[in-house]
């Protein structure tokens, strides 16, 4: 059996207090998922690639990035990142990718409570075996 974990393009970043991250499609996710964020470098904000964020979701292509859930909702403040653009000839696409996205997503904060790195039985959805290869 092979996997393809669900995957969307990310078409803006805010820089604000509470970083907005704008997908280009319904991204389909939930308030509480975990994330991995993949941001090539010639798009900007490199300070959120390759990072694991709680989301609360806005709307259906919108959702606020945190870096914890417990105690209390910490956000992630973009404000001195560096701005997103997207390239005019991008090779890579700045994609949202949901963690644990297997036969069962794992929705929960647990993660945050080992100083935010993502403990659980459920696999990264970066590591399943995939059926289109993701040019990371």
């Amino acid at each position: 059996m092979t996997f393809t974990p669900p995957r969307s393009a990310i078409a803006n970043i805010t820089q604000t207090v509470k970083c907005t991250v704008i997908t280009a499609t319904p991204h389909g996710l939930t308030t509480g998922q975990v994330v991995r964020l993949h941001v090539p470098k010639n798009y900007g904000m490199v300070e959120l690639n390759q990072m694991l964020v709680s989301i609360i979701v806005g709307s259906p292509t919108i959702f606020n990035i945190q870096m914890t859930q417990t105690p209390y909702p910490i956000f992630i403040d973009s404000t001195t990142f560096t701005p997103f653009t997207i390239p005019a000839q991008p090779q890579f696409t700045a994609e949202v990718l949901p963690v644990g996205s297997g036969p069962t997503p794992y929705i929960g904060p647990a993660w945050a409570a080992t100083n935010g790195v993502f403990v659980t039985t459920v696999d990264d959805a970066i590591t399943n075996i995939d059926t289109v290869e993701i040019p990371f």
